[in-house]
C-alpha cells in the first residue's frame, strides 16, 4: 500500500509539473510561445512548439496587453516601427535576430549580417520579417534595435 501512495504522488507531481511548464508557454491566441522579455529596446520570444509565425506570437502578447507594437504592412511583410514605446531614429532601426538556421531546406538567419547574444545563446540575424519567421520549438526570436552600416 506504501509503494502505491507513493507510485500515486509521484505521478500527481510529475503531472502538475509538466501543466505549469506548458501552461507558461501559452498565451491568449494559443500560441506556443514565451514572452521572456519586454521591455523599449528589447524583446525576447521563446519558442514552445512548432506553428504559426513570430507576427502571431507578437499579436498574441500585444492582445494580452504583454507587448506594443507599431508597422506598416508592405510586400514583404510587417515593417516594425515602433516597439514597446521606442521608434528607432537616424540610421537606427527593429532588426529581428533568431537561433533558428536551417529549417525544412530553408535558412532563415545569417551571422555574416549580425548577431546577437542572449542569456549564452547567440542569435544570428534573421533573413525573413516577423510575417514570414515561423515559430520553431526551443527557438529565440529577438527583437532589438540595430544601427545600419551601409
Amino acid at each position: 500500500m506504501r509503494k502505491f501512495k507513493f507510485a500515486a504522488a509521484l505521478v500527481c507531481a510529475v503531472t502538475a509539473f509538466a501543466l505549469t511548464a506548458f501552461a507558461a508557454c501559452k498565451n491568449a491566441a494559443d500560441v506556443d510561445a514565451e514572452l521572456l522579455v519586454s521591455d523599449e529596446k528589447l524583446v525576447v520570444i521563446r519558442a514552445c512548439a512548432d506553428g504559426g509565425s513570430l507576427e502571431d506570437a507578437m499579436k498574441s502578447f500585444s492582445d494580452g496587453g504583454r507587448l506594443n507594437y507599431e508597422g506598416s504592412k508592405s510586400q514583404y511583410g510587417l515593417y516594425l516601427t515602433s516597439v514597446n514605446g521606442y521608434t528607432p531614429s537616424g540610421d537606427e532601426y527593429w532588426t529581428v535576430y533568431t537561433t533558428l538556421g536551417d529549417y525544412d531546406g530553408v535558412s532563415y538567419s545569417d551571422a555574416d549580417y549580425g548577431v546577437f547574444e542572449y542569456d549564452g545563446e547567440v542569435c544570428a540575424c534573421a533573413m525573413f520579417g516577423v510575417s514570414d519567421l515561423p515559430l520553431v520549438a526551443d527557438n529565440l526570436y529577438v527583437l532589438a534595435p540595430a544601427t545600419s552600416v551601409y
